[in-house]
């Protein structure tokens, strides 16, 4: 009996021991298995992710080997501005703000962080086609493309470059030589009733950092001048602000939602500032999307000037 109730004691250790051993290795799987792939959503504007796809559908991802630096979160007034807008019109928002003559990361707030750039393509695209001498500031179709939005001029001098491929290189010349080495310009077609260039992903943060380094390069004055120019119809967003010198673009998704984004220079208390901003209303149209940048741009010269004073020059 004794040897018996000994082995019955000997079972039951044994037992407890492998159910023990069981639940730990259970919450150790568990632990690993809930962490999320490295990236994320290439949307999420606070953290810069190395891979992941955008929600705009038309956007691309980037390499996980992605050299870029990350962005810098943005300062409590300006993620609150964009939360106060976004949660009052349902939208998804995007903002990227720097200022002129900064060297650092822009800053950034927001969901919605990257996706076609649609017309605002335009401004590298001259900018292209100025450094190739194939057009002039005073060309029509350099005026038309800028202050009208013009797709036909932007197609004429796409293709005065010569191929997608080779307008895409010119592109991605302009970008590089101000700051933004990693966007790379569409060179394929993907949508037959859109342009080439104007489906490449641009993030805002990129888009801001480019235009902040353009306002200090003399060679770009004239054109950020007809950046100033902009018909009425589409002064909404930056446009509505005094002395704003901006570019907007728009274009719908392939279930016919719209994103809405602009890119500009704005001025406050003698701080010229660049900034990249986005909106995808909930019902998609375009109307909604730029009532919900006009929001946004009325809540930017206070915005700005609450921004940290010693973090950048805001000046050339």
């Amino acid at each position: 009996m004794r040897t018996l109730v000994v082995a019955v004691v000997v079972a039951v250790i044994a037992a407890a021991a492998i159910l023990a051993a069981t639940r730990a290795g259970h919450r150790g799987g568990s632990a690993s298995g809930s962490r999320h792939p490295s990236g994320g959503p290439a949307t999420a504007l606070a953290t810069r992710p190395s891979a992941g796809p955008h929600s705009q559908q038309t956007a691309t991802t980037h390499s996980p080997a992605d050299s870029r630096s990350p962005a810098s979160p943005a300062p409590a007034p300006a993620s609150a501005a964009v939360h106060a807008v976004s949660t009052s019109t349902g939208a998804a928002m995007g903002l990227s703000i720097t200022p002129v003559g900064s060297t650092g990361r822009p800053w950034t707030s927001g969901t919605l962080g990257a996706g076609a750039a649609w017309s605002t393509i335009k401004v590298p695209l001259v900018m292209a086609s100025l450094s190739a001498g194939t057009a002039t500031l005073g060309d029509a179709d350099v005026r038309a493309a800028i202050i009208s939005s013009d797709n036909a001029a932007a197609e004429r001098l796409t293709r005065r470059l010569g191929t997608d491929a080779a307008a895409a290189s010119a592109v991605k010349a302009q970008l590089v030589a101000r700051g933004d080495t990693t966007t790379v310009p569409a060179r394929v077609r993907t949508r037959p009733d859109f342009s080439v260039l104007g489906q490449t992903s641009w993030r805002l943060d990129d888009q801001a950092a480019f235009l902040a380094t353009a306002a200090c390069r003399p060679h770009d004055a004239g054109l950020l001048k007809l950046m100033g120019q902009i018909e009425q119809d589409q002064r909404w967003g930056l446009g509505t602000l005094p002395g704003a010198r901006f570019k907007g673009g728009w274009g719908p998704d392939t279930s016919g939602h719209y994103l809405v984004r602009q890119v500009g220079l704005v001025t406050v208390s003698g701080r010229s500032y660049a900034v990249a901003m986005a909106a995808r209303a909930p019902d998609g149209s375009f109307a909604a999307g730029t009532a919900a940048l006009d929001q946004l741009a009325t809540r930017l010269p206070a915005l700005v000037r609450a921004l940290p004073a010693g973090a950048a020059k805001g000046r050339c």
